[in-house]
Parts: C-alpha cells; sequence; structure tokens
C-alpha cells in the first residue's frame, strides 16, 4: 500500500510538464491519474491550473475574408488603371511627334496587357480611354486656339472616342483570348 502511495507521486516540475497535455485530452491514462493525484496534494499546483484554465489572451474575430479580398482586388484595379494611364498617355504623347501616330500601337498592346491580367478591366478601361479621347480633343483644340470652331471639337472627339474604342477594343480582344489561352493550358496541366 505504501508503495503505491510513493508511486503515484510526481514532482511538481513534472506535473506542470504534462498539465497542457491533459486539458488538451492528448495524455495517457496513466498520466492524467499521476497529475489529478498529484493536483489533490498539491494547492500550489492546483492554484496554477485555475490560472491556466482562463484563456491568456482573448480571442480575436476571425478577418473576414470578403472585405481583405474586395481590399486587395480594388488596390489590384487601381495599380493597373495606373498602368493603363501610363501606357495610354505615353501612347498619346508620341502621337504628337508628328512622324507616326504611336496610339495606334499602345493603345491595343497596353488594353492587351491589362485585359490578359484581369478580364474584368474592361469596363473601366473603356471610360478611362473614353476620357483619353476627350483629352486629346480638348489637346488638338489648345494646340489651334486661332482656328477654334465647335464643330471641329466636337469632329476631333468624335474621331478620337470611335479610334480609341476600336482600338482598345481590339486590345481587349487580344487580350481576352491570351487570358482564354493561359487558362486552358493551366486546365490541361492539372488534368
Amino acid at each position: 500500500m505504501k508503495e503505491a502511495a510513493e508511486i503515484k507521486k510526481i514532482p511538481c516540475a513534472v506535473c506542470r510538464d504534462l498539465m497542457p497535455l491533459v486539458q488538451d485530452g492528448v495524455a495517457s491514462p496513466e498520466s492524467e491519474e499521476l497529475v489529478k493525484a498529484h493536483l489533490a496534494a498539491c494547492p500550489a499546483c492546483r492554484a496554477l491550473r485555475q490560472r491556466t484554465d482562463a484563456p491568456a489572451v482573448p480571442e480575436l474575430p476571425a478577418p473576414d475574408d470578403g472585405k481583405i479580398l474586395q481590399k486587395l482586388r480594388r488596390r489590384y484595379s487601381t495599380h493597373l488603371l495606373l498602368l493603363a494611364f501610363v501606357g495610354i498617355a505615353a501612347g498619346v504623347a508620341l502621337g504628337y511627334t508628328g512622324s507616326a501616330n504611336w496610339v495606334i500601337l499602345f493603345l491595343p498592346c497596353v488594353w492587351a496587357v491589362l485585359t490578359c491580367r484581369d478580364t474584368g478591366m474592361g469596363k473601366p478601361l473603356l471610360l478611362f480611354t473614353l476620357g483619353l479621347a476627350v483629352l486629346d480633343a480638348i489637346i488638338k483644340q489648345m494646340a489651334f486656339l486661332e482656328s477654334f470652331s465647335p464643330s471641329n471639337f466636337l469632329w476631333n472627339l468624335a474621331s478620337g472616342c470611335i479610334l480609341y474604342a476600336v482600338l482598345g477594343g481590339i486590345g481587349w480582344l487580344i487580350g481576352w483570348l491570351l487570358h482564354y489561352a493561359k487558362e486552358s493550358t493551366h486546365e490541361n496541366k492539372d488534368e
């Protein structure tokens, strides 16, 4: 009988090492029995167990994945639109160099790259491009202030909008086809 009582005694350090395992339910039945026997006899370990039963750090609410993804998507779209602005503005600026109309090359390329990266960029790019067409018409009118006429301005505005929309549409189609080809090759690799 005395031997059974001696076997049940474990040092406080061992009991404290085993307490987390017992609390998580992964300790062996023998270890659980030893810890319970020790806690019944040792007030210091019992007090320590009561302090560790309460969560040390309050649980934080889980982050809302939808909001995080929406924020990332907005930031991603902003960067793509900034890239579009730089590319299209460079094309329009190079169009005024006189020797070649660089917008014919830049606009479809920028649209194709951005659409290939994100097919949902079509509407923002169209609005952005039409805004550039208006800016282009205003710049043309400012360059020829002595011959300003409302009909000439409207003609430049309409022709610029149509030209930029057609060039952007060609770029969008190329980008969409590239995106589709890229997605279909990824699907084939996954199979």
